[in-house]
């Protein structure tokens, strides 16, 4: 099933999105962190606080959002006859977009991490680095991206304007960090945003409250959008 996604999809938005989105948001922070070197004293933690600030705070969760809207996109275009036609289950087709979402999302994070690395090494001039809090961090940004692909997968099957799913996907951030802000662990990526910007490890029993919430949301959205493809291909 992945080898036929990777045929179906046009890598052309979706490539434009990854590369630009995490430049952006380094670029914004560095260019904060340069304005106040006076009182961002701490180099690499100083300047993680502002790109992580831009990056998980605005840009993330729409990043997500394109990329599997992205994918869904070529099924709509055809009109879901692939998936009207094949002999294979509806979840097979979800199944290997969450996948292949995630691949993307795995690669735009390393990217993202790498730009960090660059910035702060030939433009801020920093010394060495300690990557164990960043790589934590990252890798706990991937996992964590697992719910919001799954809930604008099942978004994206029932919903076709690209605009609106931006749009959803920009009120979902800002609901994020309303309920992150009340310290609820509903969203996991608005939470860690919060952790994250501060350079606090989670404790043991918020990482089991944010795995169990991200396990159900996942689960419950992978369920609508079979649901939803069944209507669909009606």
């Amino acid at each position: 099933m992945l080898k036929l996604e990777f045929k179906k999809i046009k890598f052309t938005n979706i490539l434009l999105v990854s590369l630009i989105i995490p430049l952006l948001a380094n670029a914004f922070g560095l260019i904060n962190f340069m304005g106040n070197k006076e009182t961002l004293t701490n180099e690499w933690q100083s300047l993680w606080t502002q790109v992580s600030l831009f990056y998980f705070s605005f840009f993330y969760i729409p990043l997500i959002a394109i990329v599997i809207a992205s994918l869904w996109a070529t099924e709509h275009r055809a009109g879901l006859k692939f998936i009207r036609l094949s002999p294979k289950k509806n979840m097979a087709f979800v199944g290997a977009k969450l996948i292949l979402a995630f691949l993307i999302i795995c690669l735009c994070q390393i990217y993202f991490l790498a730009l960090f690395y660059l910035g702060g090494k030939y433009i801020g001039g920093f010394s060495t680095i300690d990557f164990s809090i960043y790589f934590y961090y990252i890798g706990l940004s991937i996992l964590l991206a697992l719910p919001i692909i799954g809930i604008f997968g099942a978004l994206s099957i029932r919903i076709r304007s690209f605009g609106i799913i931006v749009l959803l996907s920009t009120i979902f951030t800002m609901f994020g960090f309303a309920s992150a802000f009340r310290s609820l662990k509903i969203v996991g990526l608005s939470f860690l945003a919060i952790e994250a910007n501060n350079l606090r490890f989670i404790n043991p029993h918020d990482l089991v409250l944010l795995s169990a919430f991200a396990l159900g949301e996942l689960f419950t959205f992978l369920y609508l959008s079979n649901k939803f493809l069944k209507f669909e291909n009606k």
